[in-house]
Order: structure tokens, then sequence, then C-alpha cells
């Protein structure tokens, strides 16, 4: 009669720790979906591709990713029709997303309304030599957007050089990871800058939402706008702050000690050699 009721006992606590397992493998699954969020289908290399082989079936793949973790201009699935037998301009590596960008005719986009993603505007700002990243910016770049402002509270005030009045002035970042549709009245990365030479724009063109839109320009109006060029894998954004003319003069020595922390870290990372084991392929922006 014991061994009986133990042997009930171990069944009631099995079949709880079954339930209770299950219950544990729900609640994380959960949480991992609301982390990772929503995902699109979009379309991959099913192999290495070389530049100029028209984009066929064979040679794509599609897969599932999170929405946030998207670079720009990915082409989804639902669209991989119209790009198919159209030549790619650079090599697109094996398991690599492939981008609008990647191809070699800029008809692809028919204008520029067709490069412009759902729910955001185009919209142009004029930049100079040095705010326009010294003519070297391309379409499909990622940038960040500074604005600076004068300010007139008291205690962000410093005397002005020449001995008169007092100055100040406030950073900060309006924007992150901003796309840039075009710059000048070019609207694809092919074939720019390619021979070297610094390329001759005066404006560029934006993707933004109607907010964001709004945001830039009515801060035009009342400051300087700065261009910051990311690199093409990097999509983080920080959190966002200001600086004034005042804190950025008493914070240099600071400034200065974090930038060798960086340059010594940077020098001591190690670097692994590479071996080719075949073809070698640049795969551009990827």
């Amino acid at each position: 009669m014991a061994k009986k009721k133990l042997l009930i006992a171990a069944v009631v606590v099995g079949a709880l720790a079954a339930i209770l397992m299950a219950l544990y493998a729900q609640q994380m699954n959960k949480e991992k979906q609301e982390l990772i969020g929503e995902t699109v289908a979009v379309v991959k290399a099913a192999r290495n591709i070389p530049a100029g082989t028209p984009l066929t079936q064979d040679l794509v793949t599609t897969d599932q990713v999170p929405r946030k973790f998207l670079p720009p201009n990915p082409i989804m699935k639902d669209d991989l029709g119209i790009y198919l037998d159209t030549p790619l301009a650079v090599n697109v590596t094996e398991g690599s997303m492939i981008l609008t960008s990647d191809f070699s005719v800029a008809e692809i986009s028919r204008d520029l309304s067709g490069k412009i993603p759902a729910d955001e505007r185009a919209l142009s700002i004029p930049v100079d030599a040095i705010s326009g990243v010294s003519g070297l910016l391309t379409p499909g770049d990622r940038i960040d957007i500074l604005g600076t402002f004068p300010v007139s509270s008291k205690e962000e005030l410093i005397p002005d050089a020449s001995g008169g009045g007092s100055v100040g002035y406030v950073t900060m970042t309006l924007l992150q990871n901003v796309t840039l549709l075009a710059v000048g009245q070019q609207l694809s990365s092919v074939g720019a800058n390619q021979d070297g030479r610094r390329a001759n724009y005066s404006t560029v063109t934006l993707s933004v939402t109607v907010d964001e839109a709004e945001l830039l320009t009515i801060a035009q109006t009342r400051g300087k706008l700065m261009l910051l060029l990311r690199n093409r894998e990097d999509i983080k954004t920080v959190a966002v702050s200001k600086r004034t003319l005042k804190e950025v003069l008493q914070e240099l020595e600071v400034l200065q000690v974090e930038r060798e922390k960086r340059r010594v870290k940077r020098k001591k990372r190690p670097t692994k050699p590479t071996k080719p084991t075949g073809p070698v392929f640049d795969s551009g922006n990827k």
C-alpha cells in the first residue's frame, strides 16, 4: 500500500513538473518574441554571387529577420519579382541580405518616390563642404544629424574671444541612423566617386517621417546642421544628449583622455589572419 502511494505521489509530482516546465517554456518563448519584435521575410544570397550576375530564383533564399535589425533598403520576399533578371553591381556573399542598392541600374526604383519606405517622406536639406562630409557621401549611406543653436542663458555663456559680449551655443543629436535617398541629383551609389574626386553637391535627400521632417525644418531656421557618416554595419542608436560650448571647453581634458584610451584599445586589439579558401568576393556594402 505504501509503495502504491509513493508511486501515485511520484506520478503527481512528475505531472506537476511537466506542467511547470511547459509554462516556463511558454513564458520564455513569449519574452523572446517580445525582445525580438516583429520579423519580416527578406531575400538573402543562397551562394556567392559575382558582380554583373543577373539575379535568378536559384541564387536566392528567404529568411525571417527582426524588423529592428534590418539594414537600409533590404529586398523583401514579396518584392523579389521586381529584381529578378537584373544584374548586380557588387559581389554578394552567401547568407548576406540583398539590398536595392546592390543593383547596377537606378531604374530599378523607377524614380525617387520608388525608393521611399512606406510611412516616410523624402526631405532635401542644404549642405556645404564641411556639413556634407567633404563631398564623400553616396546614396544608401546612413548618417546622424547634429544641430547647433545659440543660447542666451547666463550660466551657459562665455566671454567672446574679441573681448566684446558673451556667447553661448548648444549642440545636440537630432536624428540617428538616417538613410540618404539621394546626394544632389544622384539616386544610385553605382559609379559614385570611382575616380577618387570629390562629388559636387549642395543638397542631400533624407528618408524621414513627417515628425522628423518637421523637426529638421524648424531646426534649420534657428541653427546649423552637421552630418555624421556611419559605418555601413553600424545601426545602433545611443541616448540623446546635448553639450553647451561652456561644457565642451570645461571637458576638453576628459575628452582627450577618453580618446587616448580608445586609441590604445584599438592598437591592442588582435587581428585574425585570413586564409583564402577559394574565389575572393568583395562584398561591397555587406
